[in-house]
């Protein structure tokens, strides 16, 4: 394992590709974590949101792609 500490876009990139490789869809991971948005801060959840609809898109570019050329389309 790397010693080199990686970028946030990075762990979303990696975030991504677990949950596709496992079948793993948004929904579930909240459900999983307890994660109720409905008491969080409203800024955090929104900040949150657009970090999930990168991974989203990132995930739906790798099922499409394939993972070595989902970031070329």
């Amino acid at each position: 394992m790397s010693n080199q500490k990686k970028s946030p876009s990075q762990t979303r990139v990696i975030l991504a590709q677990f949950l596709y490789a496992h079948d793993v869809d948004i929904e579930t991971l909240y459900n999983s974590i307890g994660a109720d948005l409905t008491q969080c801060d409203a800024d955090a959840v929104s900040h949150f949101a657009g970090i999930i609809d990168g991974i989203n898109l990132a995930t739906n570019k790798i099922r499409s792609h394939g993972i070595d050329n989902w970031a070329k389309s």
